[in-house]
């Protein structure tokens, strides 16, 4: 199903405070026509809502609505650019202030969600070497965002002194905040 703006009811704008992102790159034909076709989270743990409209990718947060990132896209011969690329910097919306991991996590959430890749996610430079694992990608992505044209991350089983050890280290992160 193609996503669109009214696929999607609690949308807020991009607000006022946002980053300009220094990306480059080219979508070809078939990818520029997967990035028309969005994504419709169909679970409550798929965190995002993508779509396209008059060649500008907005990327949501599915349940808070917020936009995130605004991706504009402009056609060069047989192929489309990244023309401008916008990160949301209200810290009431959205707390990462590092332009560099935006911008990879923009593009794997690209490569990952719309495109089908299986790049490794990004890992921000102030989350602990313990939670850099499959908890923080489900935290980040979510589990089981699948669709008829990419790879699902799968969920593995996770123990219990896993789970604590994980806590840990995301109590540890709050703290230092």
């Amino acid at each position: 199903m193609l996503a669109t703006r009214q696929s999607w009811s609690n949308l807020q704008p991009l607000p006022a405070q946002f980053s300009i992102l220094s990306l480059q790159r080219k979508f070809t034909e078939p990818e520029y026509e997967r990035l028309c076709d969005g994504l419709i989270p169909d679970r409550m743990e798929h965190k995002w809502f993508i779509f396209l409209e008059d060649n500008i990718l907005y990327v949501h947060r599915s349940w808070t609505g917020y936009c995130i990132y605004q991706l504009s896209l402009t056609r060069e011969d047989s192929t489309y650019v990244i023309s401008r690329a916008l990160v949301n910097r209200d810290p009431n919306q959205y707390t990462w202030v590092d332009d560099r991991y935006d911008e990879k996590l923009l593009m794997f959430l690209i490569d990952h969600l719309l495109l089908g890749g299986r790049s490794p996610l990004p890992i921000a430079a102030t989350v602990p070497v313990g939670i850099a694992t499959d908890l923080h990608l489900q935290h980040v992505v979510g589990t089981g965002q699948s669709t008829e044209r990419s790879t699902a991350v799968t969920p593995k089983e996770i123990t219990l002194s896993e789970i604590c050890g994980w806590l840990w280290h995301w109590l540890l992160l709050l703290i230092r905040r």
